[in-house]
């Protein structure tokens, strides 16, 4: 702890960031209707008494369910000028009532698909975004200019920004698992502008980006804070030994942070931790703004694309642009993590919404070592150079990285060169292809209807129709490739009535998956019953037998899942995205 608290205050001296000697803290309180508080209105009060007594400016962002309670929106407008209101963009089954949205009850309000927008289709999210800005303007004569929620999708983000002046959004900071949310990959707990088709990809140019500053909440320790969420100014005192100086520690860690709580607890909640760290926050010499103000002065100071950052703390050093991510441990000598930032990479999320009760945000990696602890670059030069757009090594890159379509690898004088490929072609609206339509491939399989179709001369029952392999399949696929030979088991299954989006469906509803060996450059094996047996003994036999080394799968359909636990099927887990689950077989 002693180590980790000299790092953080040598940081800003030795290390400078780019905008290191102007230091922010903002302040954001989702406020929501919850079942375990029976009265928000003393919650609002003694969460706005904590704020007040310290004279800190704070953002708060309200649910639909909160802007239509009268008598919390009467205790809101005595809130003092130094105070922001904004939305918070969680859905309801109230809200999808007023919206005219069908809200998708999961037993559970927190899931994925019921509680973000994203979890519905454009169309909805359009009615639930137009909703709850007249009501707030209803409420308070305006249209806010800050939003949030633990995710908020680009398209949504875009609309916001077009039709209400929308500048300021907040999301949470990187965490693979927490609440069963993944936003795995962005920038390490520092603002950035979103690209325009990828809520979670920085910008990489003027012409790509909302124009929206993303700050991201509960900002995380830059080493154990990657391994567990539990390491960030949200969660620190739920961790033995860490208390409110872990708390202060962190803070001074980052240009800008964003702290806070959410606003449905009872009111003793706000008399506890959270009194500590207003105080903490009052005593730091940064500037105290709200998420509307800090991000007026984020676009004045960097009007194009996000800056470069650079994080070090407690041995490990982070370095981050619009085009990639690199994370040095320089205690154990290793790259423990390296993402790309691909422009042109569309959200799994913006035409097809999401059907899982998860949130899975998965930025393209060549390193991820909590996804796959084999996934380490081992290195002896811990000087490595960092440039916006490519760092140079004098050690050698592991040998799939010289596979790899993601990057670009080359020699100069003593140094490998490793930068970003942006000319990867299909991220944007991925690949179709044209096969017989599912009408007509069971036609093709019954002989004597196809022979009494080709003697009627009914030509027209011979149609094709375009299939479509999504951005993400496509960057799933890249990561099958990547790993060592071996055969690939796909599931023999077709969905005539699954429901899809857009203008093609899903190449395996057709179940036309040798795209999967063109892509992964690997022998595939059709079978059904590995996936869908019950029986342990039949799923090991088989799976032995077909010498199989790894199972693709895709969440289109959704019958497509492993039936059995991951140890029933001798399986790990090595790759999963929104759209992709990669499991390999143990020997």
């Amino acid at each position: 702890m002693r180590n980790f608290l000299i790092t953080a205050i040598l940081f800003f001296v030795l290390v400078p960031g780019v905008y290191a000697s102007e230091k922010f803290i903002t302040i954001v309180n989702p406020v929501r209707i919850s079942v375990y508080n029976p009265d928000p209105v003393a919650s609002i009060k003694a969460q706005y008494g904590v704020v007040s007594k310290f004279n800190l400016p704070a953002t708060w962002l309200l649910t639909y369910d909160v802007l239509n309670r009268p008598e919390i929106v009467t205790e809101l407008k005595k809130l003092s000028s130094n105070q922001e209101l904004g939305i918070f963009l969680e859905i309801t089954p109230e809200f999808s009532k007023t919206a005219g949205v069908t809200y998708h009850n999961t037993g559970s309000w927190h899931f994925a698909n019921a509680v973000f927008l994203s979890g519905y289709t454009q169309d909805e999210r359009i009615k639930f975004v137009d909703t709850v800005f007249a009501k707030f303007k209803e409420q308070f004569g305006y249209y806010p200019i800050s939003v949030g929620a633990w995710w908020v999708d680009s398209f949504s983000l875009q609309y916001m920004r077009d039709k209400y002046g929308v500048i300021a959004n907040l999301g949470v900071a990187d965490q693979y698992s927490t609440d069963n949310y993944q936003v795995w990959g962005t920038y390490w707990s520092t603002p950035y502008y979103p690209s325009i088709i990828h809520a979670g990809i920085p910008a990489g140019s003027v012409d790509n980006k909302i124009g929206v500053v993303t700050l991201q909440w509960a900002p995380r320790e830059p080493r154990r804070g990657y391994y567990s969420s539990l390491y960030s100014t949200q969660d620190y005192f739920t961790t033995p030994k860490l208390d409110i100086n872990y708390y202060a520690q962190l803070i001074d860690l980052f240009s800008q942070v964003t702290v806070g709580l959410e606003g449905d607890f009872t009111p003793d909640a706000y008399r506890g931790e959270y009194t500590k760290q207003m105080q903490v926050v009052a005593q730091k010499t940064a500037t105290k703004v709200t998420m509307g103000q800090f991000t007026k002065w984020y676009t004045d100071k960097f009007p194009d694309i996000s800056p470069e950052q650079q994080i070090e703390s407690d041995g490990m050093s982070w370095y981050q642009s619009p085009f990639y991510r690199l994370a040095i441990d320089k205690t154990n000598n290793k790259i423990i993590d390296f993402r790309v930032y691909l422009s042109d990479l569309r959200e799994p999320y913006y035409f097809w919404p999401n059907r899982e009760k998860d949130l899975r945000i998965n930025i393209p990696s060549l390193i991820d070592s909590v996804q796959d602890p084999s996934e380490v670059w081992k290195i002896t030069d811990l000087n490595i150079k960092t440039t916006p757009k490519y760092f140079e090594s004098t050690n050698k890159p592991p040998q799939r990285f010289f596979k790899s379509k993601l990057i670009k690898i080359s020699q100069i004088n003593n140094n490998w060169r490793v930068e970003v490929n942006m000319e990867i072609e299909n991220l944007k609206d991925g690949v179709t292809f044209s096969d017989w339509s599912l009408e007509t491939k069971h036609l093709l399989k019954a002989p004597r209807t196809l022979i009494r179709t080709i003697v009627s001369l009914s030509w027209d029952k011979f149609k094709k129709e375009n299939y479509w392999i999504s951005p993400e399949e496509l960057i799933g696929l890249e990561k099958l490739r990547l790993m060592p030979k071996g055969k690939v088991l796909v599931y023999d299954h077709e969905c005539l009535q699954c429901e899809y989006f857009g203008k093609s469906r899903p190449a395996v509803f057709g179940n036309y998956r040798n795209y999967v060996r063109k892509y992964s450059q690997k022998k595939i094996v059709y079978d059904s019953e590995i996936i869908d047996s019950r029986d342990r003994n039949i799923v090991n036999d088989k799976l032995k037998s077909m010498r199989i080394d790894y199972i693709y799968l895709t969440k289109y359909d959704p019958s497509e899942f492993l039936k059995l636990s991951p140890g029933d099927y001798g399986v790990e887990k090595i790759f999963e995205n929104a759209v992709v689950q990669i499991w390999k077989v143990v020997k």
